[in-house]
């Protein structure tokens, strides 16, 4: 008769094992798991890290809008070719932020200048020459204004065009002993208008005034 041997078979091995661990409450360990298996859920809150997001793998449509601010970018990190054109306005600049090195050369035209702004103290010295005044002209009183002996009288003129008065003076029409009281820009109209004041002596005759003015075209 045939002895039959005791060797335990690959079944018998197998539950002796599992009995082993489920009785001495050992777990086996998954190293990987499927792909798209895990899920939001089963990710503790707080425990992605920079190290865990591979570096480019986020862009612009995960950041949510208005998430980030001022306090996330680099100072210094930006440039014109990071903002929109015509995307700043006034609001967004802060005061006596814009300079001489921020305009561009010629970049100011007459229409952004307001009106009398333009002093002589914002005119630098040896500055104006003859392209600056090349619409200078010279307009005179008409008629001029009789003057009797031991009497005085004022003669004025004003540019025409409106023009601006830059410069003035007087002239008689005889040459003859004579007083210039004055000879001044308008009190009333100082930008447009000269005036001149002279006084005739008496014993003599009389005589006749005029007043002319530089006037510059606007």
């Amino acid at each position: 008769m045939t002895r039959l041997r005791n060797w335990p078979s690959y079944g018998n091995v197998t539950a002796t094992i599992a009995v082993f661990l489920a009785m001495s409450g050992a777990a086996v360990a998954v190293t990987t798991a499927p792909r798209n298996s895990v899920t939001s859920a089963s990710i503790k809150d707080g425990e992605v890290r920079t190290a865990d997001v591979r570096a480019g793998a986020v862009n612009a449509g995960k950041l949510q809008a208005n998430s980030v601010g001022s306090g996330k970018v680099i100072d210094g990190s930006l440039t014109g070719a990071d903002i929109r054109d015509d995307s700043l306005s006034q609001s967004e600049l802060m005061g006596s932020s814009v300079g001489t090195p921020q305009l561009l050369d010629n970049a100011v035209a007459g229409p952004k200048i307001q009106p009398g702004a333009v002093t002589s103290r914002e005119i630098a010295d040896n500055t104006v020459g003859a392209l600056e005044v090349k619409d200078l002209t010279t307009a005179t009183s008409p008629q001029g204004t009789p003057i009797s002996p031991g009497s005085a009288g004022n003669a004025e003129v004003s540019c025409p065009n409106g023009g601006m008065v830059v410069g003035g003076g007087y002239t008689w029409e005889d040459d003859a002993f004579t007083w210039i009281i004055y000879s001044t820009p308008s009190e009333t109209d100082p930008n447009h208008t000269w005036t001149v004041r002279g006084y005739v002596p008496g014993g003599g005759s009389s005589n006749r005034l005029y007043a002319w003015a530089s006037c510059l075209s606007l």
